[in-house]
């Protein structure tokens, strides 16, 4: 019998592989029923104690992803894995277990909290759950969490409502409730997009903090470039549910060669590119099923009949790294 080949360093640190994912809906439209498909063949992977920055506008598939992953959705097509594991069509009690492995932080940190509950009600129900933790050790690990994340004074705290702390306050709960179940993947969906300016860079300092003392990886949903190169190891760029460029972040912001990449660096305060944003048309990306092309060859300056009739693949365009970018008229 061949003895199995051990997998290489880079597989065996592959914390979350996606192959051909892909998400479908069915919609009622003006001619009736329509099938949408808001993730359309995407592919990528997150390392162990890595965080991936998706970023994209309204539409382009960033929380369905997000939610497939944490199988809060189930896919249409495609394969999850974590840890190896595949928890694509997992039900009752593996995917039970699953949560365990991997959470989310939602967007709105007041909607996602039980207002009736205290914020150690919230922190005690998934320690006993999936810790097994009681009595005095779990009131012990409550004010650890809490501490943890920032939400002093402990004893003061555990006893409030969520609608008597500050937006950030809540956030940091809602942060805390995520670890209580010791995760090692993370999906942070827009987690500071409702928060004042002041306090995102906080909860930022704090996630990365968090990653790095329990070995955590990410996926930051967000649309601020500037945030996802900040918090983000890469950088994902999505519309209308397809992968458009993927690379190391600073690369990605230094060189663009996605023409949507680009528009997106345009809109952002201080940017070195230059476009002019008043010639680009705002319209919502066609996600119909039978719709043929890029998506974005609509709103692209650079687009040509190719474009518009043959999605272009997702190519590996540089010559030292790794710098994806699905586009025929890349730079």
């Amino acid at each position: 019998m061949a003895m199995k080949q051990p997998k290489p360093q880079y597989e065996r640190d592959l914390i979350v592989e996606v192959d051909d994912l892909v998400v479908k809906f069915q919609v009622r439209g003006v001619s009736g029923q329509q099938t949408i498909i808001p993730v359309d063949h995407v592919h990528f992977s997150i390392r162990k104690g890595e965080v991936l920055s998706l970023v994209g506008e309204s539409g382009s598939g960033k929380s369905t992803i997000g939610r497939s992953l944490v199988r809060i959705l189930r896919p249409s097509g495609g394969t999850i894995r974590i840890n190896g594991n595949d928890i694509t069509s997992i039900r009752g009690k593996e995917l039970k277990g699953y949560r365990k492995d991997a959470q989310m932080i939602f967007q709105d940190p007041f909607s996602s909290l039980n207002p009736v509950k205290t914020v150690e009600k919230h922190l005690t129900f998934p320690l006993k759950k999936h810790q097994g933790f009681k009595g005095k050790e779990l009131s012990q690990k409550v004010g650890e969490l809490l501490q943890k994340v920032g939400l002093t004074p402990v004893n003061e705290i555990r006893t409030k409502f969520p609608h008597e702390l500050s937006g950030g306050q809540r956030q940091r709960l809602a942060i805390a409730r995520a670890l209580a179940v010791n995760p090692k993947f993370v999906v942070a969906d827009e987690p500071i997009s409702m928060l004042d300016v002041s306090i995102r860079a906080g909860i930022l300092q704090l996630m990365n903090e968090l990653k790095n003392d329990f070995g955590l990886s990410y996926l930051y949903i967000t649309h601020d470039l500037a945030s996802a190169r900040y918090f983000g190891d890469r950088i994902m760029v999505m519309y209308g549910g397809k992968v458009m460029e993927l690379a190391d972040s600073k690369e990605l912001i230094k060189l663009p060669l996605h023409p949507y990449t680009r528009l997106l660096l345009a809109a952002t305060p201080g940017s070195h590119i230059d476009m002019n944003l008043t010639d680009q048309s705002n319209e919502p990306p066609n996600l119909a099923i039978d719709r043929k092309g890029c998506p974005f060859a609509f709103r692209c300056p650079s687009a040509t009949d190719i474009c518009r009739e043959e999605m272009p693949s997702l190519q590996n365009k540089s010559q030292t790294g790794e710098h994806f970018v699905a586009c025929h008229h890349s730079l």
